[in-house]
């Protein structure tokens, strides 16, 4: 019978309770209806009513179908709530910075989406610097070869950075009096719309394209570093 004893407590059931920490963290979750800041020392400026997100080209109201089909308005596809950081402190970026950065990267990765296939394809400038057709190792073999260009190219970024730079800065606070995010005021090719509508349909084609190209390139940077990862770039792409 001693014998049977210990065998019987082995096997019986634990019961796992929630430690008091995990639990307390659940809870937590984040106001926005309180500042956190003093009367007087940016609480009145932190407070001012700002463009929702809900109000930008390629919210993605098309991502809450349940209150579509409920008969609520949509609401914007924002999962972790970094539109709404801007309520809690004045050091969180507001929604038009957001977007500035997301068309940035965007730009960026149709940029780079485009100049990786083409290298890929052996379409590249004249001169033995640029020929190298791996587009992971291309930038140190140009470096190596031609340190002068990437001074060039470095200057080129910072100049262009310079003059596009007016205005940003008030982007972080909501402020778009003297631009709004994305534009640099550069259009030689006058692609932009006169139409508020037909502006922002452009407007919609290009973020969607630059959330592509950002995947894509993510994409590429994955299947390099995980050779194999993305069906289909085997043996296509370094």
């Amino acid at each position: 019978m001693l014998a049977f004893a210990p065998a019987s407590i082995a096997f019986a059931p634990v019961t796992v309770r929630p430690s008091a920490p995990a639990a307390a963290a659940a809870s937590i979750k984040m106001r926005t209806d309180d500042t956190f800041a003093p009367a007087g020392m940016g609480k009145e400026y932190v407070s001012k009513p700002r463009k929702p997100l809900s109000e930008y080209v390629g919210a993605s109201l098309e991502l809450d179908p349940g209150s579509f089909f409920a008969g609520n308005a949509p609401t914007a596809w924002d999962p972790v709530s970094f539109t709404e950081l801007y309520k809690v402190s004045g050091n969180n970026p507001d929604a038009a910075w957001l977007r500035e950065a997301e068309l940035k990267h965007g730009r960026i990765s149709m940029l780079a989406f485009a100049g990786i296939l083409a290298q890929n394809g052996g379409l590249h400038l004249p001169g033995e610097q640029w020929v190298h057709p791996d587009w992971t190792s291309a930038w140190g073999e140009v470096a190596a070869s031609n340190p002068l260009a990437t001074v060039q190219v470095i200057l080129g970024i910072a100049f262009f950075e310079g003059v596009t730079c007016r205005g940003i800065f008030d982007l972080w606070f909501g402020i778009t009096d003297i631009r709004e995010p994305g534009d640099l005021g550069f259009d030689p090719l006058r692609l932009m719309p006169k139409d508020p509508v037909a502006a922002d349909k452009m407007k919609l084609k290009e973020l969607k394209n630059g959330r592509m190209a950002m995947i894509a390139v993510a994409g590429f940077a994955a299947n390099h570093l995980l050779p194999g990862s993305v069906p289909g770039l085997s043996g296509f792409m370094p």
